[in-house]
């Protein structure tokens, strides 16, 4: 692992203002920077940057954080890979232990072995005696150009057995270098190597750094069991968590602040050759929860755009489900009967594909269309109006979430108070449930704050509140993480704190509250008189513990314990 103090070193080598102004046009206001959010769409500028405190924070989204929150959320990497390149471009040297440096150097083997193999497969695939793959196959059949070919990098590999395993030979790797990375794989009976990947199209799959990761291989022969063999997991690819295209279609989708979702590499190739280039694919995989929330990082909006078959309609059912959970806008695009996103590209072209995606319909009213409402039975009518209750009361916004709960009881034919008070799934909250968990306190919300605004001394604070003294879990967690770095380090210091948890919405959260601008002047004022608000009512709270504990006492005839309870009381104000 990188040591906390170099990660530290880091931050504080690396100016905040100076960074961001690399991304994004800056204006000052006051002490502060203020631009337009790049990561939801605005007119008038929310995002903004402290140089005091050195975070950033949207009022608009509510995304913050530190610079190497900021290039996680922006360029897509990870935070060791943000660490890395702020280090780099600081001059810092990155020191590790001996494990880490092992973990490292495997990672960055299997990186160089992928890009070996992606340059190999696309030399193969103009080849003379692959030219019949590449003019029959990829531009007649499949009328894929070269534009695309070489947008997407993709590439052929061959008949032989240890084609790539010799070419990557010549470039210092060995067969089992290959076999970490998926390309090759180990006979246990022979003892021997062989490539993974033969006889198929290969489509390389990126990272948001535009690094491949991993590859999906078409078979060119009929009668091929397998038409897709996919690499397995590596440390640099997990399947679920990657979307395939999504390298080259973010800026589109932060630019439309939408999405379409497809399910196959070759719908995102054709639609991106006609025109259609915020699109991206599940990897290998059925959408997942975490490429929902990658999804969300980009766009407000998805467009489900997937085959018109049974197969297609259960996987936008449940794709769904996931997108409400992450807070985004649906629609549905439907396709006719054996039609897909890549055959419609290619016969109707980009004016045909825009004009479905113009007709798409909201979830609700396709999931309607699609289940006969009129001749289902009441057992398929309960489960629509659980399923639609369910989903109605994931989204955030008051204003749709009537609106769809008021037309999904209509087209059920029931009433709105039964669609909204329609049983959460197991592990399901409710919407007061989910109000209450989340409401942040606003008096406690408001002490650490001034805790962090606070030039002075603030041990009183520490020494009479602790965790348990706080109503919102998240407020409480936050507070021990402030109380344990003040005693260690004697200040607080929010920035150090999101490194620290990395964790991305808490570190929204903790942006948040050290973002709030208070008057200087009365910073030391305002704390004591939330301070005091506090303690009266962790006070009150004790008074009310006792009464209880008398009256029982009371009960039990138990006239010491009475005693000793009265006198509790008085300490505590009574």
């Amino acid at each position: 692992m990188i040591s906390p103090e170099t990660i530290e070193q880091v931050r504080q080598a690396t100016d905040i203002v100076q960074l961001i102004g690399e991304y994004l046009k800056l204006k000052k206001r006051g002490s502060r920077f203020l631009a337009l959010c790049p990561f939801h769409t605005e007119k008038t500028p929310s995002f903004s940057i402290s140089p005091d405190r050195q975070l950033y924070y949207c009022f608009g989204c509510g995304r913050g954080g530190t610079v190497f929150t900021f290039l996680e959320e922006h360029e897509g990497m990870s935070f060791i890979e943000a660490v890395r390149y702020l280090a780099d471009k600081a001059n810092i040297p990155i020191r590790e232990d001996r494990v880490t440096d092992i973990h490292r150097e495997q990672s960055e083997r299997i990186a160089f072995a992928n890009q070996v193999a992606v340059e190999y497969f696309c030399q193969q695939l103009y080849q003379p005696r692959y030219q019949k793959v590449l003019n029959d196959y990829l531009i007649a059949k499949r009328c894929i150009f070269t534009d695309a070919i070489k947008a997407f990098s993709l590439g052929l590999a061959g008949e032989e057995w240890d084609g790539l395993i010799k070419h990557a030979k010549s470039k210092g790797l060995s067969p089992q270098d290959l076999a970490d990375s998926g390309l090759s794989v180990h006979s246990r009976k022979t003892g021997n190597y062989f490539d993974r990947f033969r006889h198929r199209l290969i489509i390389p799959i990126f990272n948001l750094s535009n690094k491949p990761i991993a590859f999906g291989g078409r078979t060119l022969k009929r009668g091929e069991p397998a038409k897709y063999v996919n690499s397995p997991e590596s440390t640099l690819y997990i399947k679920g968590n990657v979307l395939y295209g999504l390298n080259m279609a973010k800026d589109h989708i932060k630019q439309f602040s939408a999405a379409v979702v497809v399910e196959g590499y070759f719908d995102v190739i054709s639609l991106w050759q006609v025109g259609v280039r915020n699109v991206v694919a599940s990897s290998g995989t059925a959408f997942t929860l975490q490429q929902a929330r990658l999804l969300a990082r980009f766009a407000k909006q998805v467009y489900l755009f997937f085959d018109a078959d049974s197969a297609g309609r259960k996987a936008a059912m449940r794709s769904v489900d996931m997108l409400y959970d992450v807070g985004m806008e649906v629609k549905v695009v439907s396709a006719s009967p054996g039609e897909d996103p890549d055959s419609i590209a290619r016969e109707r072209g980009g004016d045909g594909v825009k004009q479905l995606l113009d007709e798409a319909t909201d979830y609700l009213s396709f999931r309607v269309r699609d289940l006969n409402i009129k001749s289902s039975g009441i057992i398929e009518r309960e489960k629509l109006i659980k399923e639609l209750g369910s989903l109605g009361k994931k989204i955030n916004d008051p204003t749709r979430r009537s609106l769809f709960l008021t037309k999904a009881a209509d087209v059920l034919g029931v009433s709105v108070d039964m669609v909204i008070n329609v049983p959460a799934e197991s592990g399901q909250y409710s919407i007061e449930q989910k109000k209450q968990q989340n409401k942040l306190n606003v008096t406690e919300s408001s002490l650490l704050s001034l805790l962090f605004n606070n030039p002075g001394s603030v041990d009183e604070v520490f020494e009479q509140i602790s965790p348990d003294d706080f109503e919102s879990s998240e407020l409480s967690r936050l507070y021990a993480a402030m109380s344990q770095q003040y005693r260690q380090l004697d200040l607080l210091d929010a920035g150090a704190l999101i490194d620290m948890v990395q964790d991305k919405e808490f570190g929204s959260l903790i942006s948040s509250i050290a973002a709030k601008v208070w008057d200087r002047d009365k910073i030391d004022s305002e704390l004591k008189i939330v301070f005091s608000q506090f303690v009266q009512r962790k006070q009150k709270r004790i008074r009310e513990h006792l009464k209880v504990e008398l009256a029982q006492a009371e009960a039990d005839n138990d006239q010491e314990a009475a005693n000793r309870i009265m006198d509790e009381l008085k300490r505590h104000g009574l």
